[in-house]
C-alpha cells in the first residue's frame, strides 16, 4: 500500500520529491486523478504507507506543505 502526498502543481511535487530523496525515501511524482482528490486536478508524490511519519518530518522540516494526503 502507498500514500499520495497531493500538490497543486508539477514544480512543487519535484521539490517535494528532491526532499525525500535527500533523506533517503523513495517516491515517485505522479498525476493525481481528478476524481481522487477534493480540488480536482494535481500532482502527487507516491510513497510506501510505512515511511509516512518520516514524510511528514520531512516535508514539516523543508516547509514543504501538501494539499492533502490520500491513499493509494
Amino acid at each position: 500500500m502507498r500514500y499520495i502526498a497531493v500538490f497543486p502543481t508539477l514544480t512543487l511535487a519535484q521539490k517535494a520529491a528532491r526532499v525525500l530523496k535527500n533523506e533517503k525515501i523513495a517516491a515517485d511524482v505522479i498525476k493525481v486523478d481528478s476524481t481522487r482528490t477534493r480540488r480536482g486536478c494535481s500532482w502527487g508524490v507516491a510513497f510506501d504507507e510505512s515511511k509516512l511519519l518520516s514524510v511528514r518530518m520531512a516535508f514539516s522540516n523543508n516547509s514543504v506543505a501538501e494539499r492533502e494526503i490520500i491513499k493509494e
